[in-house]
């Protein structure tokens, strides 16, 4: 295996009785200087941009794609790349999702195929999909497994049975122009798709009709978004905010503000806290809860950042994006202050969903 195969290994330090309090806002006076964290991991291998990927659900292993058009499977735990890197035809990767059931992963490419792949064994399924005339920008697989939408730069949504691939709902002609985000409500009966020309609209898959929206006037393109688990909010990335909706009425509820532009947010499945990332200087986490920041300083400073993610069991933070590398935290290592929250119960309200 060579060299750039593997990821950087970092020595973890071991958590001290500091790290045994509870979470203190960003804005109280610290004690003594936070440390800078450092990284777990640094997987190095691909020859372009790491545009996506996903944790897997055993916690242990992450998919990266890259607009190398390739996906690479790696261990957390060693740093190590497990066997071969995944190759497939259609030119560079600009989506993934997992599967509800953690088994498949789809994958969006440039020439605006959908391919999906076993997560075991980094094999693609015979079936491709098409039609959407420009490359897949965004991809979500329904709450119940049955279905998988698709967003393209062609401004259009496919909702696809899963089994057959048929096309059951679409084209929905967004009016977008490029459609960068799609996510599913944990419900199942809506879609929240984000486009450049700076609006959030929300669809029924069912009918493909919109619900609500278009939400206008956001500042800059939406780059990412989430709903909260009961479905009555979705939380929007564009300009240098993160919005909160209510997606019943499109009312504006709370922005968190940051210095630059927000490429990407992720909810910890295990604590009250939001992660962002966007420009240089954008790597920050906020209490869900008091809308506080929780770090007085970025995490990383000098990087463009384009994706961020939590493993499923909250222990792990990986962010990729203009770099060539997947970067791999441990949590406590950036606010050590949230390791003794792990087993602390979450509001259902405040609870997101990618």
């Amino acid at each position: 295996m060579s060299s750039q195969s593997l990821a950087t290994p970092i020595i973890e330090e071991a958590m001290t009785s500091d790290s045994e309090a509870h979470a203190t806002p960003a804005t109280e006076e610290p004690q003594t200087q936070p440390k800078k964290p450092t990284p777990k991991q640094e997987f190095v291998g691909h020859e372009d941009y790491v545009w996506a990927f996903v944790f897997l659900h055993d916690n242990i292993h992450i998919v990266s794609g890259s607009w190398d058009g390739k996906m690479r499977k790696w261990d957390c735990d060693t740093g190590l790349l497990v066997g071969e890197p995944w190759t497939g035809k259609g030119g560079c990767i600009h989506a993934m999702v997992l599967s509800p059931d953690g088994k498949t992963i789809a994958c969006g490419r440039m020439d605006g195929s959908v391919q999906r792949w076993d997560t075991d064994n980094g094999k693609m399924i015979e079936d491709v999909w098409t039609g959407h005339g420009r490359e897949v920008r965004s991809l979500s697989w329904s709450p119940s497994g049955d279905h998988i939408a698709s967003g393209s730069r062609d401004g259009t949504i496919l909702i696809r049975k899963l089994d057959s691939g048929e096309i059951e709902v679409g084209p929905i002609k967004t009016g977008q122009q490029w459609v960068n985000v799609l996510v599913y409500s944990p419900s199942g009966d809506r879609i929240a798709s984000g486009g450049l020309n700076e609006t959030i609209c929300i669809w029924d898959t069912k009918t493909g009709e919109l619900v609500v929206g278009p939400i206008e006037e956001l500042g800059a393109s939406v780059t990412s978004s989430l709903w909260s688990s009961d479905s009555r909010k979705v939380y929007v990335a564009s300009d240098k905010f993160v919005r909160v909706f209510d997606s019943n009425s499109g009312i504006e509820l709370h922005r968190f503000e940051h210095n630059d532009l927000v490429n990407s947010i992720a909810l910890s499945p295990k604590h009250n806290v939001l992660a962002c990332v966007g420009q240089p200087g954008v790597a920050q986490l906020w209490d869900t809860e008091s809308y506080e920041p929780l770090l007085r300083q970025p995490f990383i400073n000098r990087e463009i950042l384009r994706c961020i993610s939590f493993s499923r069991d909250g222990r792990y933070l990986a962010n990729s994006g203009l770099g060539r590398k997947l970067t791999l935290w441990m949590v406590k290592d950036i606010v050590p202050e949230l390791a003794v929250r792990v087993f602390t119960p979450i509001p259902q309200v405040d609870k997101l969903y990618k």
